[in-house]
């Protein structure tokens, strides 16, 4: 219900306000990567954290609140350790670190002859594979054909990076 007007602070900060709170120029929108500092009244602090986003859009076209997901990884080559089903990793996605499971290898591309290998086993370096991914609590998700941005994901396991992909479907 509260309405925001966003204001732009030379240095290129952008700010909002609500009341007259403070005296600088108005401005009518504010673009994606524009660094903003928001401020809104008459919401629990205890439901704002890092990842929340902001958008006043009909609720068909918001993005899903999901928590399993198909994704295409790329396996990086320096891989220690072997992906199989069951592996718990941190999935990094913009500013959150989730942890995660993956609960199924679907499918992965065969490098000599470029032919789909069903359930294998095991992922190891450099595998382009297909997996479920199971979040340990519902965040933001949308597919990468629908927004290239919030499509993209990195797992961490140990503290480092052992895939990076992109989001596929939303599963219930």
């Amino acid at each position: 219900g509260d309405t925001a007007t966003i204001t732009r602070i030379e240095h290129g900060v952008v700010s909002a306000k609500t009341n007259d709170d403070f005296d600088t120029e108005r401005m009518k929108i504010a673009l994606a990567g524009d660094s903003c500092d928001l401020i809104i009244g008459g919401i629990d602090i205890a439901r704002i954290s890092a990842g929340n986003i902001l958008s006043d859009v009909p609720m068909q076209l918001r993005p899903k609140i999901k928590t399993t997901m198909k994704a295409q990884i790329l396996v990086l080559d320096d891989l220690t350790v072997p992906i199989i089903r069951g592996s718990q990793v941190l999935m990094h996605m913009h500013c959150l670190d989730v942890p995660a499971v993956i609960s199924n290898i679907i499918s992965k591309l065969n490098k000599k002859d470029g032919s789909t290998i069903s359930r294998p086993r095991v992922l190891t370096g450099g595998s382009n594979a297909t997996v479920q991914i199971r979040l340990q609590e519902r965040i933001c998700l949308e597919k990468y054909s629908d927004c290239r941005s919030l499509g993209r994901f990195v797992l961490r396991r140990g503290g480092d990076t052992v895939a990076i992909g992109i989001i596929e479907d939303l599963e219930e």
